[in-house]
């Protein structure tokens, strides 16, 4: 009967290829669209390759459609190794990236990674590279005992989630892959201890407002209407009123209460003699579970016709991502029950549950009505200049996703 020493012993001599897996990850890049990006396309490819060669029975690709990049494929791939039932543990990571930023603020190129005193640093190392080649070894690692399984086990690695899910694991639920009664572990939050199990998410609301006003010389704004000044002062105000009135408290979230934050501003004009006529801005929303997003969103519009009668503007506004959200993964579930042991076994802490208001996969499968836990230890450096992953935190991570693994589909066939 093997021991949960000789699996931990063995996914810590994966560590060199570990690190090379994650390096090659980061030199293809993965963008969306929407910023400009080709998608997962080759980046799916190369983890394809490593799937093909594994002890995985069955690995599928789900290609979602999307006109906007290269064979019109956005790519999903589902890893499965049958147990004696159907019921299925799943790991969940997602392949995609934001944009590097401002590259004058990365101290090496983002594609290009470099390991220093111990962290591997490139775009998406930490958000969600680290997730994704955890999740891949702490699988393989396992499978490679020869153990039987109980459960099914599954590895998903998933398009499409910076940007709204669309393509990747929304996509996924309508195929029916998962079912109820499988068990979701989304390793896409957690801080530098691995001190927390993110069990519930806040609404998310992006919205775009498009101020129009009058564009004429800045030397005669009289015969004008500065959208750009009507628009700051619409920001400023709105902020302040939907913080005053959605002003509850939950102190299982961080932070605990609704934010507000305008964020996207498009250009003006493009001279400096010239008064705007129109301004355009985005909003992005976390909203506490206990207030309606319809209600929220009709205050909003009541706020704006006070603005467009008293500027004399037309102000416009346009939902950009709605996500609602689901109900908190129950914490008496074998999922949340294994967890909080693995990490205490592997990492001597017991993790607490809290909510976030950044959004991940675990939401979708809430809504679905499933239970879904969210962990992972990092820097917290997700859409950062110079984000890196501490190799300690890949290999520790890995560890304890093999030993969940072991516990929910092995069973007693493990010594402790």
């Amino acid at each position: 009967m093997p021991g949960l020493e000789q699996l931990l012993a063995q996914v810590g001599s994966h560590r060199d290829e570990m690190v090379e897996a994650l390096s090659e990850l980061i030199r293809i890049p993965a963008i969306g669209p929407e910023s400009g990006g080709s998608g997962e396309l080759e980046r799916s490819r190369y983890l394809r390759d490593i799937l093909d060669h594994s002890k995985f029975d069955d690995v599928e690709m789900y290609d979602a459609l999307d006109e906007r990049v290269r064979l019109r494929l956005r790519p999903n791939i589902v890893a499965k190794k049958k147990g004696k039932t159907d019921q299925t543990v799943w790991i969940v990571a997602h392949m995609d990236t934001v944009p590097p930023g401002d590259l004058n603020a990365w101290k090496t190129p983002p594609f290009s990674p470099r390991l220093v005193d111990g962290k591997l640093y490139g775009l998406g190392s930490e958000d969600n590279g680290q997730a994704l080649i955890a999740g891949l070894f702490a699988a393989e690692t396992l499978m490679s005992m020869d153990v039987e399984l109980e459960r099914s086990l599954g590895l998903v690695l998933v398009a499409d989630e910076e940007m709204g899910n669309e393509r990747g694991i929304k996509f996924l639920l309508k195929e029916g892959v998962f079912k109820q009664g499988d068990i979701m572990f989304v390793p896409d939050h957690g801080t530098p201890r691995g001190d927390e199990v993110e069990i519930a998410e806040k609404h998310i609301l992006w919205l775009k407002f498009t101020v129009t006003g009058k564009q004429v010389h800045a030397s005669r704004p009289d015969l004008g209407t500065n959208a750009m000044r009507v628009g700051s002062e619409l920001i400023v105000f709105l902020q302040d009123f939907l913080h005053r009135k959605y002003n509850g408290r939950d102190e299982l979230f961080t932070p605990d209460r609704c934010t507000f934050e305008p964020t996207k501003r498009l250009q003006t004009v493009g001279n400096v003699n010239t008064i705007p006529g129109e301004d355009v801005f985005y909003f992005d929303c976390r909203i506490l579970p206990q207030y309606d997003i319809d209600a929220l969103r009709s205050d909003i519009t009541a706020v704006l016709d006070i603005f467009e009668q008293k500027s004399g503007t037309q102000i416009s506004m346009e939902t950009v991502q709605e996500t609602r959200s689901g109900p908190p993964s129950d914490l008496e579930g074998e999922g949340m029950k294994a967890l909080k042991w693995a990490v205490k076994r592997v990492k001597g802490i017991e993790p607490k549950p809290v909510g976030i208001g950044g959004g991940t996969c675990a939401n979708f499968f809430r809504l679905a009505g499933m239970n879904a836990y969210v962990w992972q230890t990092i820097e917290e450096l997700a859409h950062t200049p110079n984000e890196y992953c501490v190799v300690d935190n890949l290999v520790e991570d890995t560890k304890v996703f093999a030993v969940v693994l072991a516990a929910l589909c092995c069973g007693s066939q493990f010594q402790a």
